[in-house]
């Protein structure tokens, strides 16, 4: 049949073609086989098909899958528990580079988070021993605690009060380790008062907050949230400064409306300037770091997805050019 007669969606078609492609893959006469993120691009059921084909139509051949979708990990360990070996392929100047094994402490927090849970609530000790900076520590944690603490039960309004203190403009202190006491059942630190004040201001050079020998992936991903975080912060309290936006006591005021209110073009506004205005909104818009909403973890809790989708050196590029953006601008909008 001619394909347009088959009346499938496109999510159909890709997934019967690469179907096929995993079925000569079987026949073939090589040993090894290479998938590139396989499930890129297919909605939830298809990805649970597609893990399910990876294990069935190539259980006799050696398998070399490249991804950095966390979900295609989960969903493989779903359907054949232990069935790989988890590598981080590095590939960074200065660095360790190759294909970095993941040890299986570090493999299991990935695949479940109520192993990630676990070793938040120091259940077998081991969180105290690999914590460098507990202060750094509990900063990175402030945007996982409010996600985490959203889908608990919350009669204190925790969620409320971290809430003060995820946004620049604000100039809140809570003391985040009798909240993360509270939350996971482990005393950090007697007392550690966190303000707003403190994030904006912290250094994210050379950051090392927990071992990172020992659990390399998600030290990258408690360093990589602090940089959103203190940048996404950053930004929202020097636009608000700039550019004087007003933000009355209990109104919620979004990045976006942020953006929005600081490059809106003024009454009659040259052409000059209204490209002006929309070059700006479209630099501030597009940014990595200020568009991923994983810094608030709203309803997902896979604190490793942003880690494993930027590399610290496209972060740190990225992170450079906002501040000079924000330099710039200061520059040029205030007397």
């Amino acid at each position: 049949m001619d394909r347009s007669e088959m009346h499938l969606s496109s999510g159909e078609q890709n997934f019967i073609s690469l179907a096929f492609a995993l079925l000569l893959a079987r026949n073939s006469e090589k040993e090894f086989v290479v998938l590139d993120d396989p499930i890129s691009s297919f909605d939830s059921v298809y990805k649970n098909k597609i893990a399910f084909c990876i294990i069935k139509f190539l259980e006799n051949k050696k398998q070399i899958i490249l991804t950095h979708n966390t979900d295609l990990i989960r969903l493989l360990n779903v359907q054949l528990k232990d069935c790989f070996n988890l590598y981080i392929l590095n590939n960074v100047d200065g660095g360790r580079n190759g294909f970095l094994p993941v040890k299986r402490d570090e493999k299991e927090i990935l695949i479940s988070l109520s192993n990630l849970v676990e070793l938040f609530q120091n259940k077998n000790g081991k969180l105290a021993t690999i914590i460098h900076d507990k202060r750094l520590f509990l900063m990175a944690m402030i945007p996982f605690l409010r996600g985490y603490i959203h889908i608990m039960k919350d009669p204190e309004d925790l969620y409320g009060q971290l809430s003060r203190l995820m946004h620049g403009f604000e100039n809140g202190s809570l003391d985040i380790a009798d909240i993360y006491n509270k939350t996971f059942g482990y005393e950090v630190e007697p007392t550690e008062i966190i303000s707003v004040s403190d994030i904006l201001n912290v250094s994210t050079s050379r950051l090392d907050i927990i071992d990172a020998e020992e659990y390399p992936l998600l030290a990258d991903t408690l360093i990589q949230t602090l940089i959103y975080y203190h940048t996404r912060m950053k930004v929202e309290y020097e636009l608000v400064d700039i550019f004087n936006i007003p933000h009355p006591e209990g109104q919620v005021l979004l990045l976006t409306d942020i953006i929005q209110k600081a490059f809106k073009p003024a009454a009659g506004a040259t052409q000059e300037e209204k490209d002006k205005a929309r070059n700006n909104r479209v630099f501030f818009t597009s940014r990595k770091t200020l568009l991923n909403e994983f810094n608030h973890f709203e309803g997902n809790m896979n604190i490793f997805q942003p880690a494993i989708d930027i590399t610290e050196a496209a972060l740190q590029k990225e992170v450079t050019d906002i501040e000079n953006k924000l330099i710039q601008l200061r520059a040029e909008y205030t007397l």
